[in-house]
C-alpha cells in the first residue's frame, strides 16, 4: 500500500514519535512517503520517502495549495494520514484540483475538539476519553504502541531515583512535580526528560525550593528508555493527555508509574496508582511508594502483564485494518 503521512514539525514529542514510529514501521512492508521538516530526518529510516515542507504557510493560499495537491498527484497515495488539524484542513482543501478523492485519516491525539477535524473520512482516537472528542465521519480508538529496545543498566546510586518525561509545559504538570517532592523526607533524584518553553520557569522554581542537589532537567536525550528502566518510579503528573507515550514506555521499562487521573490512567492503572490532581495527594502517593515499595510493584505488575498490546506491531496492525476499511479490501 502507498501510504502519505503528513506531520507539522514543532519539537520531537508525542505526536512526532506516534508518527514516526508508525512510519518505520509500516515502511517494512508499505510504500511510505512523509510530508514534514527537514527535522525529522534523523527519526526516520532510509525506506522512508520523505518530502520536505513547511506547513508554515497559509492553509488557504491557492498557491500552496496547488502544490500540495501536485505532491498529492505524484506520490498517488491510497490513503492520507494526518496527524494535525491544520494539515488535514491542507490536505483536504487542496483536493479541489485533483480529480480522483483520496482518503484521509486523521490521529486525534489529545483530548481537544477540533471542527475542522470532521474533514476526515476517519478519524482514529489514541483512547477512548479522545474519542470523545474525535469528530471525523466515522471515528474508532486505536491505541498507541511503541517499538521496545534492549535497555541498558546505570551504575546504580543510593537514591530512590524518580523519572519524568515530556514536553516542558505547563499542560505536563512538572510544577507540580516538583513541588510535591519538596514535601517528601526520604533522599531521591528526581530527572525530567524533554525541552520546551517552560524551561526557566522549572529551573526557577527549583531553585527556589532548593532543591538543586535533588532535581534535574535533563533536555533531551536519544535513550528514554534506559533512563525509565533505572528508575524506581515514573510519575506522569499531566493536566491532559490523549494516551501518554510516557504510560505505554512505562508498561514496558517502568518498574512503578504512578499517574494523574486524567484520560483512561484509572481505567489502565487501578486506584492505587492514581493520584488526585493536587499537589499534596502527589506527595503522599509517592511517599506511600516509597514506604510499600514491594506492594505497588505488584499492583503495576498487572499491566505490564498485558504489555503486548501496547506494541508497535499491534498498532500498525490496528491502522492497516482501519486503512482497509475506508478502502473496502
Amino acid at each position: 500500500m502507498r501510504i502519505l503521512h503528513t506531520l507539522h514539525w514543532v519539537q520531537f514529542a508525542g505526536t512526532e514519535k506516534v508518527c514516526v514510529d508508525l512510519c518505520n514501521e509500516f515502511s517494512n512492508e508499505n510504500e511510505i512517503f512523509l510530508l514534514s521538516s527537514k527535522e525529522i530526518k534523523s527519526y526516520i529510516n532510509d525506506k522512508i520517502n520523505l518530502i520536505e515542507i513547511d506547513f508554515e504557510k497559509n492553509r488557504y493560499n491557492p498557491i500552496f495549495l496547488y502544490t500540495i495537491a501536485k505532491i498529492i498527484k505524484n506520490v498517488n497515495p491510497d490513503i492520507i494520514h494526518v496527524h494535525n488539524t491544520k494539515e488535514l484542513e491542507i490536505m483536504h482543501n487542496a483536493k479541489i484540483f485533483l480529480d480522483n478523492n483520496v482518503p484521509i485519516v486523521g490521529t486525534r491525539h489529545n483530548p481537544v475538539i477540533k471542527k475542522k477535524f470532521a474533514l476526515a473520512d476517519l478519524g482514529v482516537a489514541v483512547s477512548d476519553e479522545t474519542r470523545l472528542y474525535t469528530n471525523a465521519k466515522k471515528n474508532i480508538t486505536i491505541l498507541n504502541g511503541i517499538p521496545v529496545k534492549e535497555a541498558v543498566d546505570f551504575e546504580k546510586i543510593d537514591k530512590f531515583k524518580i523519572i519524568a518525561v515530556g514536553r516542558l509545559a505547563p499542560v505536563k504538570g512538572f510544577d507540580n512535580l516538583i513541588k510535591a517532592l519538596s514535601l517528601v523526607n526520604f533522599d531521591y533524584e528526581l530527572t525530567i526528560l524533554g525541552e520546551g518553553e517552560q524551561k526557566e520557569e522549572l529551573e526557577k522554581l527549583i531553585k527556589e525550593l532548593n532543591l538543586e542537589e535533588k532535581v534535574f532537567l535533563k533536555g533531551f536525550v536519544g535513550n528514554v528508555h534506559d533512563y525509565i528502566y533505572n528508575s524506581d518510579l515514573q510519575v506522569i503528573s499531566s493536566i491532559e493527555e490523549g494516551l501518554s507515550l510516557a504510560l505505554i514506555e512505562a508498561i514496558f521499562y517502568s518498574k512503578v508509574l504512578l499517574a494523574s487521573d486524567i484520560a483512561n490512567h484509572k481505567e489502565m492503572l487501578g486506584d492505587k496508582l492514581v493520584f488526585d490532581n493536587t499537589v499534596e495527594d502527589l506527595s503522599k502517593k509517592i511517599k506511600s511508594i516509597y514506604e510499600n515499595y514491594s506492594d505497588y510493584e505488584k499492583e503495576f505488575k498487572k499491566l505490564k502483564d498485558r504489555k503486548d498490546e501496547f506494541s508497535i506491531e499491534k498498532m500498525a496492525s490496528n491502522y492497516m485494518d482501519a486503512y482497509k476499511s475506508l478502502l473496502k479490501v
